[in-house]
């Protein structure tokens, strides 16, 4: 898969767009190689992931770009 990886805790986050879904964080070499990251995202499928899954660069993350923080979409990828 990716290079590295971590989940979220059951540490309330006002983040959080729903309570009980957790977040899942990838990472990847290049968010600009979409073949890889499309790659990543069938070895998620193949673990049983069923929905839709965002793909947002690191960048995004420290510039405090969060879906329920703005109103523009953040997500690279979003299938």
């Amino acid at each position: 898969m990716g290079y590295e990886s971590k989940t979220a805790t059951a540490k309330p986050n006002s983040l959080a767009g729903k309570l009980k879904q957790k977040v899942i964080c990838v990472y990847t070499y290049d968010w600009t190689d979409e073949e890889d990251v499309k790659r990543i995202r069938h070895e998620l499928k193949n673990l049983g992931i069923l929905w839709k899954i965002p793909y947002k660069t690191d960048q995004d993350t420290e510039d405090d770009k969060y879906r329920m923080t703005t109103r523009q979409k953040i997500s690279k990828y979003f299938e």
